[in-house]
């Protein structure tokens, strides 16, 4: 099987449309997962709207789904500068970055749960694109 779903986004609440014709297949493919795959999509979303485009809708922001034969592939791309990356990637335990309750104000939330529901989760050099990849629990 394989299925892509292809989409530009001014702000995240378009979201909504675009996950009525992926979400059968979270459901299918994750089971009780599909939330945790679900949010790890909707942040990046946000992640690009926000701080790739400093919450304004002058330029789409682009999702691509691609349903393979044994994993989600998603991308997401924003017409921002990106952002420095790299410091996230390098802690091996991600407790580290929340010791306290009051750090969950901080930023950095939404790659922390990226990281820890996705199987890879990637960047391109300069920040604005997003991959992330995730097997199938469940097969056809």
């Amino acid at each position: 099987m394989k299925t892509s779903i292809e989409a530009k986004i001014r702000h995240p609440r378009e979201l909504k449309s675009v996950r009525r014709r992926y979400y059968p297949y979270l459901a299918k493919f994750y089971g009780h997962d599909q939330l945790l795959v679900d949010a790890s999509i909707s942040e990046a979303v946000w992640n690009a709207w926000t701080y790739g485009h400093d919450k304004k809708s002058h330029y789409p922001i682009y999702l691509n789904l691609r349903f393979l034969n044994t994993r989600l592939i998603v991308r997401i791309s924003d017409h921002g500068g990106g952002f420095d990356w790299r410091s996230y990637h390098l802690a091996g335990d991600v407790k580290q970055w929340f010791p306290t309750l009051d750090d969950l104000e901080q930023s950095g939330r939404g790659i922390m749960l990226m990281l820890r529901v996705m199987d890879v989760l990637r960047y391109n050099d300069s920040g604005n694109e997003c991959l992330l990849m995730k097997k199938y629990l469940f097969q056809e």
